[in-house]
């Protein structure tokens, strides 16, 4: 064989002195690497298909035959690292239909493991933490009711850090920016200040206050409405509701003053990962259950920095 010029799609071309016929050479390898490499291009960027296409110079209905087989091969999680700090978070790939459940390394900032279930429960909490097969010493959690049953139950002596900008997100949003009593316009003072607490000196002068607003009003949120059927009901509702997410959230929302290494929130997975998948969801509009979870695959093991893998049956 003897080099024979260039195919016009650039690939070297060797000639038979013998038979005088000329062909190319390809290395299965070498393409399905390439192709794979157009495949995360693609799905990880805002480029459409008929961009890819263009740059790659076929067609697009080719870019759906080649990318056919990966959608079925996606990376599995495979992390070997020790995790100290867990940071665990939910985000949604169907609304009402599939939740994608993810852990993350807050010192490495990379993801852990993902877990794809039809919704947010304890059971697929519990499931989830079962095959993660690690012993973190603490974990950072937004506090959801059944992800804190899950976490207790795997790990009962671990210490947890509730989420402190979902307390003050949910915490807001029930008091509005423009309460209406008094006693709601002190609590969102008090709510607001949560951000800014650092060191136990403001820890102990909050919780301080806090215990003086819930004694002041106690009497003002106890108060009932009736209606005509002689029903009653709680008449500031929301303003009661506030106080038991702050009650309940108070054992585990300072961890962090005691050790400044364990993170105030869940940013590393919901602002860093979880933003980052809607944002490609966006891109992709019109992808199918299947794709979606393929998707968020793809990203998250390149995220952890996983290597494509080069051949597919």
């Amino acid at each position: 064989m003897q080099r024979w010029g260039k195919h016009p799609s650039g690939a070297k071309r060797w000639r038979c002195a013998a038979c005088k016929k000329n062909a190319t050479w390809i290395r299965k390898d070498n393409r399905e690497r390439s192709r794979l490499s157009l495949f995360v291009e693609w799905l990880l960027s805002k480029n459409t298909l008929v961009e890819i296409a263009n740059k790659s110079k076929v067609s697009v209905q080719t870019l759906i035959t080649w990318f056919c087989p990966f959608w079925f091969n996606s990376p599995k999680p495979k992390y070997e690292y020790p995790v100290r700090v867990l940071v665990l978070d939910a985000t949604s790939v169907i609304t009402r239909q599939c939740m994608l459940l993810i852990a993350g390394d807050n010192d490495r900032r990379m993801p852990v493991s993902w877990f794809p279930t039809m919704r947010e429960c304890l059971n697929s909490w519990l499931l989830f933490l079962s095959i993660l097969d690690i012993k973190p010493t603490v974990v950072v959690c937004d506090g959801q009711r059944g992800l804190l049953k899950a976490i207790h139950s795997t790990w009962p002596k671990i210490m947890v850090q509730r989420c402190l900008i979902h307390i003050v997100r949910q915490a807001s949003a029930w008091l509005t920016q423009h309460p209406k009593t008094k006693a709601g316009k002190h609590l969102l003072l008090l709510v607001k200040e949560l951000r800014h607490i650092r060191t136990r000196r403001q820890k102990r002068r909050w919780i301080r206050k806090y215990r003086k607003w819930d004694k002041k009003y106690t009497t003002f949120l106890k108060e009932k409405s009736y209606s005509w059927q002689g029903r009653w009901w709680y008449t500031h509702r929301r303003l009661r509701g506030t106080r038991s997410l702050i009650e309940n959230a108070i054992p585990d929302l300072f961890r962090f003053v005691s050790d400044p290494t364990v993170p105030r929130t869940s940013n590393h997975v919901e602002g860093g990962i979880n933003s980052r998948l809607k944002e490609l969801f966006r891109s992709h509009r019109g992808f199918t259950k299947t794709k979606k979870l393929a998707l968020a695959s793809w990203y998250l093991a390149l995220r952890q920095g996983q290597k494509p893998t080069r051949f597919f049956n």
